[in-house]
């Protein structure tokens, strides 16, 4: 079990990079829609997601007994990777991880630092 230890990170970089590389191909130019709200705290999406703040915080406030149960953070750190991935990829276009760390900031600080924690991360830009 000791020898595995040093291999989980590049465990969860192989499963990072494999989830990513349909994300690679370039994505057509969008036009801004200007018509929007574009001051309700929470509800605006990041620049190109089109899933806002309080879909991203009830997704990963449901996640957290799985990422409990898991019982360690390299483990958690992979599950979160391959389905937060997965979650986004399904919403549409998937935002970089300082896209996350700005939704989450603002609207459910708790339970992002309670993900990350359990996820032995810093920041969602580590994904």
């Amino acid at each position: 079990m000791s020898t595995f230890r040093p291999l989980a990170p590049a465990l969860c970089l192989v499963l990072a990079l494999t989830a990513c590389t349909e994300a690679d191909a370039p994505e057509p130019a969008a036009v801004p829609d200007t018509t929007g709200p574009t001051s309700a705290a929470g509800s605006v999406p990041a620049a190109g997601s089109p899933v806002s703040a309080k879909e991203v915080c009830a997704y990963l406030d449901g996640q957290v007994p799985t990422l409990k149960g898991i019982g360690s953070e390299t483990g958690a750190m992979a599950n979160l990777t391959v389905n937060l991935y997965s979650w986004y990829e399904k919403q549409g276009p998937v935002p970089n991880g300082r896209e996350i760390d700005d939704q989450t900031r603002k609207e459910c600080p708790t339970t992002r630092t309670e993900v990350l924690k359990l996820a032995g991360m810093e920041s969602f830009e580590r994904l």
